[in-house]
């Protein structure tokens, strides 16, 4: 296991000033006062359990100045790199393979060189205008948007699911939600048994392991993947002019898309990362997917797998929170989510 840097904004202001040419637009007006003494602000935009993402400022000079600022983000792991769920360079490459104007640019990435006096491992991007909308700001219209994005986002489609970093050696042909959620309850189960063993959470899984049954015809059938964000929930959608952008690619691969569309919300939801979704607007987001989408996208089985991802991200959710210490915000949104799933699964 490799060492953990502690950042501050101290140490994310001298590393933004060592390297202009993260701010560079490629317009010589702007980026030859790159070249002088570059102005930096660093503010701390959010701190997840993987990484903190810090927002770069930098104004170099009256030319830059009058022309406006030029801004990155710093994304710096708050555990190991051997720690992370997904590897930083799969984050890179997924940003390098997504279309422009669906995420950020991705600009630098500095894997762990190794060792204490080795590099510190981060990655830079840039900015994605935008905030995130609350539940009751969700209209037609931005569902519309976000089914046409993602859409965009998955238009490259490939032969097997996998690692980006593996397109070309090591994607595998088929999917199987039974087998992806037994791999992810057995993890639970050996990793935390005290949560597994809980009645509500048995019962529960007994109710989603149905679903899974249920559901894998229609992933037996998938036989094309494409580039999915792989945690397109509500926190990680900015929007800005009516346009949703999609942030913290960590779980981006080569999969299924109904798994973007999962994640959404639908009849099993929590505030702030999943949207209370009425059948009729369910329906609306798969109608404006499959419009923008075309062929071969088969609108029922994409049902059917999309309730089968929203089933496992909001189930394994509850077992995420209930290892969290505030009690009163993370007991209320298991309740929500369990409230949820039973009234979808409990016979």
């Amino acid at each position: 296991m490799g060492e953990v840097r502690a950042w501050g904004r101290t140490d994310v202001t001298a590393l933004a000033r060592a390297h202009p040419e993260w701010f560079a637009t490629g317009d010589p007006r702007d980026d030859n006062a790159l070249d002088g003494d570059l102005h930096v602000t660093v503010t701390l935009l959010g701190s997840g359990e993987s990484y903190a993402a810090w927002l770069a400022v930098a104004l170099a000079g009256d030319e830059l100045h009058r022309r406006g600022r030029r801004t990155a983000v710093i994304r710096v792991p708050r555990r190991s790199p051997d720690d992370l769920p997904r590897p930083m360079a799969e984050e890179f490459a997924a940003l390098l393979l997504a279309p422009e104007g669906v995420g950020p640019r991705p600009i630098h990435l500095q894997e762990p060189g190794g060792g204490e006096t080795g590099p510190p491992a981060y990655l830079v991007v840039d900015q994605v205008p935008g905030q995130v909308r609350p539940r009751g700001s969700w209209t037609d219209e931005l569902l519309v948007a976000h089914a046409g994005q993602l859409a965009r986002l998955h238009t490259r489609q490939y032969a097997g699911h996998g690692a980006v970093t593996e397109i070309s050696t090591g994607l595998v042909p088929r999917l199987s939600i039974v087998e992806s959620g037994a791999a992810s309850w057995e993890w639970w189960r050996r990793a935390h048994p005290e949560i597994t063993a809980l009645p509500e959470v048995s019962r529960l899984w007994d109710g989603v392991r149905r679903c899974f049954d249920e559901a894998e015809p229609a992933f037996a059938a998938l036989t094309t993947f494409s580039l999915v964000h792989g945690d397109a929930a509500v926190p990680n959608i900015l929007v800005s002019g009516g346009v949703p952008r999609y942030v913290d690619w960590e779980w981006a691969c080569i999969g299924d898309p109904a798994r973007d569309l999962g994640y959404l919300g639908g009849p099993v939801w929590a505030d702030p990362w999943y949207l209370p979704l009425e059948p009729g607007r369910v329906d609306l987001l798969l109608d404006a997917y499959v419009d923008a989408a075309g062929p071969p996208r088969d609108r029922e089985t994409l049902a059917v797998r999309r309730l089968a991802w929203l089933v496992h991200e909001t189930f394994f959710v509850t077992l995420h929170l209930r290892r969290q210490e505030d009690r009163d915000r993370y007991g209320r949104a298991i309740a929500r989510i369990e409230e949820g799933l039973t009234d979808l699964l409990v016979r």
